[in-house]
């Protein structure tokens, strides 16, 4: 008897292990698809070409709500794209979009989004990593997609009794199309084709357009097919060009189950056809799917929590999630890709090209995280960059394939390679990278005619760039010395002392702005005067944002900024009134801090110079256990390719990507109880949180490797050798910890 019930505990253990939910299994990939985040729920590899997922109806597309294509309130889905860009603030891509329908088809599509179209319910819908399904109710239909980094898979299953199809319909995607053609080969039971398109923000696809092709096979035999050119419809014609078509074909009458391999390229329709048959030679869907969970599982497994409840779980990966969907992979599987001097260039075997980087974005959160998970990746994204620089003029700032679209001022690619490397992403061209940033940071060059160092020659003579010369010179100068401090950081690692010494000097440029009347940093005009009227809540001059907004954005010299600025005291009370309403949405206006947008990320951590830690530690608690949530409404603005997921990640482990290019992080507490990172190097960064919950904010005390600290930088440096930190989490404010002078984080000056 003894022997069965140890044999049936050993089996009730076993069972209850494999029952265990996985991070993989917390991702909701609904999170952000409300009024706020700008996601998208489709399949996607890890960093992959291709991502198909769904476009819904709206009353209004050129709206602030139709920018990500899906909204999680929306009723009616009209197609499907092949590539998305996660959380930014403008629409963007949905390219080459299709979708199967029955029935007939009497009207055409060709720039008419709601001309085909279907009620869904999100009964019917299932989506994970890699994974979305959906049923389409007035069509009778049910799809389901997977997708590998290049190329994606599906199956359309036909319910009811009128004619099964599927039609293109390239010119319905986020900015429409400026030319392209379709090829339908029945033979073959092959659509293939290309589309130029582009227009970010501006919504004029031959406004710096790029070119996408695609082949679509199917396993069915097409019977019929067609085009429409405008809004005339050609029966059994088979190709179609220009800026005004759309294709279908149909399958035989009581054909119920359809299986498509899709795959894109940005090179040549024969790389695409390449890709598809390197990643998707089979038409096994399972297998496609099951590799690419897999790569899902491998990434998300880097850092793992325990404790906490399981919405704070799915809230937690799924923000991890959104920091593996951009950069894009851009090479085929031959190494081809299409560089920033429009030629086609081949990318040495072992590495992958990238593009699509939000840099203004993504340099205060998502590069830091994404060099702990994902360094070769990111170092791959730095080498991307420089390529870029090298083909293209100068080093992109807000880019998308492979077009340098100029959004956001500053020049960030600075600070996303200072910190990707100091977290150590370091297999790249360090010198060629190095001397790039000398030669565009001293004089203007552009990247494909765009952006660049703005304003450089004011700059360097006036240490400022003026108002009067650029409307946005007052957050530009602020962002140029945070770019200026990060080169310095990188002509450091490269051995450049001199370059280094003179960046330092230069990033403080921004004081040159301080007014002493006001206590403020305030625009000035070429003739040094400062911009009148001006207030807190002054937004000219300022880049999204205003004055007090934006005042907190000198990470790299804080200690001096508080001194500059009217002491401790003074800047404590500031603080606190700044912190004491959060704002969310559209903000701007507000004297607050701003949730929805990147500038002040970082306000709640100026508490750690000012002797008062435990007020960031009640704030950040408040942001995280109050603003996120895991719903379609769980971020408060847009995710902006996973940066405001990453100051969830960084916040719940307890640790914040304060200071620029600097291999380290200011300390607030960790939500969990234990959160475990996976180092690249075999190395274990071990974080125990003990009486860690959503309530305990406030840090009683913590040990390093078993030794006590106080200190309010965790140096990255000493974690990268494996490390165990622990915290003792409590309700109340411990006011003697960490309060001492010699406890503050680092800053220049």
């Amino acid at each position: 008897m003894r022997k069965y019930i140890i044999i049936g505990v050993l089996a009730a253990f076993s069972f209850q292990l494999w029952a265990q939910k996985k991070p993989i299994d917390y991702v909701n990939v609904f999170i952000g698809t409300g009024q706020s985040g700008n996601t998208y729920p489709g399949a996607q590899a890890p960093f992959g070409m291709i991502s198909i997922s769904p476009s819904n109806t709206f009353d209004d597309y050129n709206s602030v709500d139709a920018r990500p294509g899906y909204k999680y309130a929306q009723k009616e889905i009209r197609g499907f794209g092949l590539t998305h860009f996660s959380g930014v603030g403008c629409h963007a891509m949905q390219d080459l979009m299709f979708l199967p329908l029955t029935g007939k088809l009497d009207s055409s599509p060709v720039n008419n989004r709601n001309a085909y179209k279907s009620a869904f319910s999100h009964q019917d819908e299932k989506a994970n990593p890699g994974y979305y399904q959906v049923g389409l109710k007035d069509y009778q239909l049910n799809t389901r997609f997977a997708t590998s980094q290049r190329a994606g898979i599906g199956e359309i299953d036909y319910n009811g009794t009128e004619t099964p199809r599927v039609i293109f319909i390239p010119t319905n995607s986020a900015n429409g199309i400026a030319n392209g053609e379709v090829h339908i080969d029945k033979a073959k039971n092959t659509v293939s084709g290309w589309v130029s398109t582009g227009g970010f923000c501006w919504r004029d696809p031959a406004y710096l357009p790029y070119k996408i092709y695609f082949v679509m096979k199917f396993n069915a035999p097409i019977t019929e097919s067609g085009v429409w050119i405008g809004k005339q419809k050609f029966a059994e014609r088979d190709t179609a060009s220009g800026n005004n078509f759309a294709s279908y074909i149909s399958f035989k009458n009581g054909t119920k189950k359809v299986k498509l391999r899709t795959a894109l390229s940005f090179v040549s329709t024969e790389n695409a056809l390449l890709n598809l048959n390197a990643e998707t030679p089979t038409w096994d869907f399972n297998n496609v799917l099951s590799k690419t969970q897999s790569q899902w599982a491998n990434y998300l497994n880097k850092i793992t929590v325990d404790g906490g409840t399981d919405d704070q779980k799915s809230t937690f990966y799924t923000a991890v999630y959104h920091n593996l969907l951009q950069a894009n992979v851009f090479n085929d599987v031959n190494q081809q890709y299409f560089g920033a001097d429009d030629k086609i260039h081949t990318i040495e075997k072992g590495r992958n090209k990238y593009v699509n980087f939000s840099l203004w974005d993504t340099y205060r959160t998502t590069a830091y995280l994404q060099s702990i998970i994902a360094p070769k990746e990111s170092s791959d994204m730095i080498q991307s960059l420089l390529l870029d620089a090298q083909q293209g003029g100068a080093l992109p700032n807000w880019s998308m394939n492979s077009q340098e679209y100029g959004v956001m001022n500053g020049y960030s690619p600075f600070p996303f390679v200072a910190n990707m490397y100091a977290m150590g992403a370091r297999n790249f061209d360090l010198m060629g990278m190095k001397d790039m940033m000398k030669k565009v940071s001293m004089n203007y060059y552009a990247n494909r005619g765009n952006h660049g160092w703005l304003n450089i020659e004011e700059y360097k003579k006036l240490g400022y760039v003026p108002f009067d010369k650029n409307g946005l010179g007052t957050s530009m100068t602020m962002e140029y010395g945070i770019d200026d401090y990060s080169i310095a950081k990188i002509c450091e690692a490269a051995g450049d002392k001199e370059a280094m010494n003179y960046y330092l000097k230069r990033s403080q440029n921004v004081f040159n702005l301080y007014n002493p009347t006001n206590k403020l940093l305030q625009g000035r005009n070429a003739d040094g005067k400062f911009i009148e009227p001006f207030d807190l809540t002054t937004e000219k001059g300022y880049n999204e944002g205003n004055a007090i907004q934006y005042f907190w954005s000198v990470p790299h010299s804080m200690k001096k900024l508080v001194e500059t600025a009217g002491g401790k005291k003074f800047i404590e009370s500031r603080l606190d009134t700044f912190m004491s309403k959060i704002e969310v949405g559209w903000a701007p206006q507000k004297p607050h801090y701003w949730l929805g947008n990147e500038p002040c990320f970082g306000a709640t951590y100026v508490y750690n110079y000012l002797q008062t830690p435990w007020k960031a530690q009640d704030y950040n608690r408040e942001i995280v256990n109050k603003y996120y949530t895991n719903s379609p409404e769980g971020l408060s603005g847009d995710d902006d390719a996973g940066a405001m997921s990453a100051l969830y990640v960084f916040s719940a482990m307890g640790f914040y990507p304060y200071i620029p290019g600097e291999s380290g992080f200011m300390i607030s507490g960790p939500l969990f109880k234990k959160t475990t990172i996976k180092l690249a190097n075999g190395k274990t960064v071990t974080i125990n949180g003990k009486n860690a919950e959503a309530k305990n904010a406030y840090i009683q005390k913590m040990s390093i490797n078993g030794k006590p600290n106080s200190n309010l930088w965790l140096d990255w440096n000493l974690m990268q050798k494996g490390a165990v930190v622990d915290f003792t989490m409590g309700e109340k404010p411990n006011r003697n910890w960490g309060n001492k002078e010699a406890d503050a984080p680092p800053s220049y000056r």
